[in-house]
């Protein structure tokens, strides 16, 4: 498994997507129905492929992070093939600002979903691009 298993909850909500995921693996509902009862190992397997192509499209479209700590704001955007990052950081009630970019070491969206889940959330443009002008 490239990244982790999507929660149960998730999971139902993507019930259409999984039997589309299913389809095009050719699996019909009726071979599902068995795999989940004789082949729990196989069904397995088949979650977690799904959840990987979940991710992958997720990450794929992820450009911009957040992660809030005590005093310490991080802002990035997420090109492809360069990480931008703004820190704002607060010292004795000011509010300093410090940029840096670097290129990804790995996988653009494997540096993305460790980002994720080391306590980032994925964002929209709006705090980065106005911190960065």
């Amino acid at each position: 498994m490239k990244y982790k298993r999507l929660p149960k909850e998730e999971l139902n909500n993507l019930e259409k997507e999984f039997i589309e995921f299913l389809v095009i693996n050719g699996i019909s509902a009726e071979d599902w129905i068995k795999i989940k009862d004789e082949e729990h190992e196989t069904a397995e397997d088949l979650i977690d492929q799904f959840s990987d192509v979940v991710w992958e499209g997720v990450l794929r479209k992820t450009n911009y992070l957040v992660k809030l700590e005590n005093q310490i704001a991080y802002y990035f955007k997420c090109d492809p093939d360069d990480i931008h990052l703004i820190r704002v950081t607060e010292v004795n009630g000011k509010a300093i600002q410090e940029v840096a970019s670097k290129k990804y070491i790995k996988v653009r969206e494997t540096e993305i979903f460790e980002m994720i889940e080391n306590g980032c959330e994925i964002s929209d443009s709006n705090s980065y691009e106005m911190l960065s002008q």
